[in-house]
């Protein structure tokens, strides 16, 4: 075996090529840093319809086509190749699957996941498109299948519990609504903007299999979520989780705290000032600076003192795990709440 072919096995090789494909030739240019890599199909075999399976004549060739590879070495890689076209009786003049490629893709399989995996890593596409020496419209094409090849695997399968929560964007000048599959921490669609007409769009894409088997959805207290789950899913629960409660809490503690520390600065008294975070901020996450701060103040001679006992003492409700119990303090929690 002369290098040449030493050279072609090897990428044969590397490539996963098979008869009947074959590497025909292997040219490197040190100066461009490329690897063109010639791949061809035996003339002597016959061809496979892609939607069928069955053996027919060859017809033709396309034109040659290129598909970008995994770097060599840091040089760039292409493979080029006509693509045989069989001459199917069910089904026409097909043009053949080729076994590294996805049909009229200009990637290899391998180089899409590649690629995949550097937008994930980067978390933009400007730097994925530099690492990766793309431009942003190919970097888009290869975001757009890979979202096409993961939605066409998505089944129609049964969600017990459901998320639905809105997230800002442009510093919170846009939004969109996500749903959720929290058993499987999946998003099943997102839709721009924060509305009823939102919510309704997203819930009623919902299968009936899907609809039948939820039994909960987890919201913030949004009344929007609330009419639209309603609506489309009465047979549901409304969930509103911990995190969505200790904001709103939060929320309210910071309300108080902002209407004491304006009366009291009117009065020419300083001393809440500066002091919105230690509210809302959990002790354990205090500075040694933050904790003086906090010891120094006489929590019960301030509204907002009580109020944050009152925030405290609601996160024993989280330790409940019977329904009764969880009643009994809640009653005497939103007792306490409202009266203070």
């Amino acid at each position: 075996m002369n290098p040449n072919e030493k050279l072609e096995a090897h990428y044969s090789l590397l490539l996963g090529i098979l008869s009947p494909w074959s590497v025909e030739s292997v040219e490197l240019n040190v100066t461009t840093k490329r690897v063109d890599i010639e791949v061809v199909y035996d003339e002597k075999e016959m061809v496979e319809c892609p939607d069928c399976g069955k053996l027919g004549p060859r017809k033709d060739h396309t034109e040659k086509r290129t598909w970008r590879h995994l770097d060599t070495m840091q040089f760039q890689t292409l493979i080029h190749a006509r693509i045989p076209r069989v001459q199917c009786k069910e089904h026409g003049v097909k043009n053949v699957k080729v076994p590294w490629s996805e049909p009229y893709s200009r990637f290899t399989l391998l180089f899409v996941k590649f690629a995949i995996d550097v937008i994930k890593a980067c978390g933009n596409v400007s730097d994925a498109a530099h690492l990766l020496n793309l431009s942003w419209d190919e970097i888009h094409l290869i975001q757009k299948k890979a979202v096409e090849r993961g939605l066409s695997r998505r089944k129609d399968e049964k969600i017990k519990y459901l998320g639905i929560d809105e997230k800002s964007f442009r510093k919170g000048r846009k939004y969109i609504t996500v749903l959720n599959d929290l058993q499987r921490q999946t998003v099943i669609e997102v839709k721009e903007g924060k509305s009823k007409e939102v919510a309704d769009e997203l819930l009623s894409s919902l299968s009936k299999k899907v609809k039948r088997s939820c039994e909960a959805v987890a919201a913030d207290m949004d009344p929007v979520f609330k009419t639209a789950i309603e609506e489309n899913l009465p047979d549901a629960d409304i969930v509103h989780d911990k995190f969505h409660i200790s904001q709103y809490l939060n929320e309210a503690l910071t309300n108080v705290w902002r209407d004491e520390n304006r009366r009291l600065r009117r009065e020419n008294v300083e001393t809440l000032s500066g002091t919105k975070f230690l509210w809302i901020t959990n002790q354990e996450n205090y500075s040694e600076k933050q904790k003086d701060t906090f010891n120094s103040l006489k929590v019960n001679l301030y509204k907002v003192g009580r109020g944050w006992q009152i925030k405290e003492a609601f996160k024993k409700f989280w330790s409940f795990s019977y329904k009764g119990n969880a009643e009994k303090f809640f009653k005497r929690w939103y007792f306490w709440a409202t009266s203070f």
